[in-house]
């Protein structure tokens, strides 16, 4: 318990650096004239949180109990879990560490388990479906298959109720009361967890949906870097707005959840190149801006006049990419399963084999 206590002290101080760098870095490129705080008092845990290590601080017993090291001693104690999740801990699964974790709205103690699943090698042959996944606000998720077949996730309800404890928690810091900062914490973390929720909902339907296959998601690494958003002081209330939203939620989240639930039903998931996934046309390559005229969920083609929902053709650009990707795979024995999107010359030669794709409900995974 005491090794690990600088460990987990040093990891906060690592991710504040981190912090200190980016906002050094967007000062000096003029995005903010803020400077971050976050290395001026020391950092407090919001609820008390310890590392256990398998085999020395805690361990399994039968009869669904756990032995768990404390400063007074061994404890003993019995626990539950999602019946699925019991099954990997006492079977199949290579347990790793825990974290210990206290709610105190609900004043119980959360063990929190890393699993490890093992999977036989994946082959193109166990991996015959492709599927590509589109996130984004208005529409949590939208997936589309090679056959043609497509999901629509809203986020409809979701999205206003998070935005709502925004706008609350943001009026109550400016108050700064006493009975403002009871009300804090009264409402701690509910517009995290309703954003996790809705993450582990979409995330299973879609897991659920397409079993066996390969699903592809979005590269969204340094995406605020690599888009070009409206910043500074002639930025419309709107635009500011706008970019709030999507910088608050939860895309990456999202895609964990996809990540480790298609493990447990036999499927992959793999990252495909973002790069004008939502700008360049499906049927005949075009790419430019004025496909989509004033941002709106409207996809016109400029060349062929082809016209879309706009998240769909993010989708289906995404699914031909992923076949692609598989018919890589299946040619080399190899699997990428994330773009270089450090290399100029290797983003152009991708955005070159992706211009010359086009969709068709007939496409087949034979090469």
């Amino acid at each position: 318990m005491a090794c690990n206590v600088p460990r987990q002290v040093g990891a906060t101080y690592k991710g504040l650096w981190t912090k200190v760098r980016k906002n050094a870095e967007a000062h000096k490129a003029g995005y903010t004239k803020k400077r971050y705080k976050g290395l001026d008092e020391a950092p407090k845990y919001v609820s008390p949180t310890l590392t256990y290590n398998y085999k020395y601080d805690y361990s399994f017993k039968e009869q669904q109990h756990v032995s768990v090291l404390t400063l007074e001693g061994r404890v003993i104690v019995p626990y539950t879990g999602y019946d699925q999740h019991v099954a990997l801990i006492q079977h199949s699964a290579t347990i790793g560490a825990a974290r210990l974790w206290y709610d105190k709205s609900k004043k119980q103690f959360y063990l929190l388990v890393a699993l490890e699943v093992e999977e036989a090698d994946p082959t193109p042959d166990t991996h015959k479906q492709v599927v590509g996944v589109d996130v984004g606000i208005r529409y949590l998720a939208v997936t589309s298959t090679t056959k043609g077949e497509n999901t629509f996730h809203s986020g409809k309800s979701i999205v206003p109720k998070a935005n709502h404890y925004a706008r609350l928690r943001k009026r109550l810091q400016q108050k700064g009361t006493r009975s403002a900062t009871r009300r804090l914490v009264v409402i701690s973390g509910r517009e995290r967890r309703l954003k996790a929720d809705a993450n582990h909902v979409v995330s299973k339907q879609i897991v659920e949906q397409h079993s066996h296959a390969l699903i592809g998601l979005e590269n969204l690494t340094d995406i605020r870097e690599r888009t070009k958003r409206k910043r500074g002081k002639k930025v419309s209330r709107k635009q500011r707005k706008a970019n709030a939203v999507h910088s608050k939620w939860a895309f990456a989240q999202l895609h964990g959840m996809l990540a480790y639930k298609a493990l447990l039903h036999g499927s992959m998931a793999i990252k495909v190149d973002a790069h004008y996934s939502s700008l360049a046309c499906p049927m005949c390559g075009h790419t430019c801006d004025a496909n989509r005229p004033k941002k709106v969920l409207l996809f016109v083609c400029q060349n062929c006049h082809y016209t879309l929902h706009a998240d769909l053709v993010g989708a289906r650009n995404i699914t031909m990419r992923t076949l692609l990707v598989r018919q890589d795979w299946a040619r080399t024995g190899v699997l990428s399963e994330r773009p270089d999107v450090s290399c100029d010359e290797a983003k152009a030669e991708r955005l070159r084999r992706y211009s010359e794709l086009r969709w068709s409900t007939d496409t087949s995974l034979a090469l």
